[in-house]
């Protein structure tokens, strides 16, 4: 007696279980494709030659990080005609 109502406690048997699981699988890999190949149409074209090209000038202008900056080993030139009075109380002597 005890078979009977275990039985009719079930929904889905076991195969249906693995059936409802193969069809399910199947059927989500295939909207996964279909929305890939759908969604790539939806890709700009013309925006990746911009951001090519503004990829490409930061390349370009950048700096090299392994450079050693070069600093001056002459002291610098002293001259006479840019020297200011040190005194300058408006021209009263």
């Amino acid at each position: 007696m005890a078979s009977n109502f275990q039985s009719s406690g079930q929904v889905m048997g076991v195969r249906k279980t693995t059936d409802f699981l193969e069809k399910g699988t199947w059927a989500l890999a295939g909207a996964l494709l279909f929305l890939s190949v759908i969604g790539s149409g939806f890709i700009p074209r013309e925006s990746r030659t911009q951001d090519q090209s503004r990829v490409q000038e930061q390349i370009e202008t950048a700096v090299d990080p392994t450079q050693v900056p070069s600093f001056p080993t002459a002291p610098p030139a002293s001259n006479e005609n840019t020297q200011t009075p040190a005194n300058d109380d408006g021209g009263e002597n």
